[in-house]
């Protein structure tokens, strides 16, 4: 059996709750599950509870499908596009 590992670009949106602010999520994103995140944008404020973001991740599928895991696992509000690309380097 092969491994996959083509680069592959993932658009997901997610809801980060105010009690997970203090948590690293989007950095365990990259060190913990070896992806690269790109924020394409965010909605934050000092008082603003939940904290929304739209993020391109990049690796190949095992990483893409572990950091999707982890955000599943911390119970994160989580939207994915349908739109997993195969990229060259």
């Amino acid at each position: 059996m092969t491994v996959d590992t083509r680069p592959v670009i993932k658009d997901i949106r997610l809801r980060i709750p105010e009690s997970l602010h203090g948590e690293p999520v989007i950095s365990q994103l990259t060190s913990h599950c070896g992806v690269i995140v790109n924020i394409v944008s965010a909605t934050l404020g000092v008082n603003a509870g939940s904290g929304w973001f739209h993020l391109s991740l990049k690796g190949n599928s095992a990483q893409i499908q572990t950091a999707i895991a982890y955000l599943n696992d911390l119970d994160i509000e989580l939207w994915q596009e349908n739109n997993e690309t195969h990229t060259s380097l």
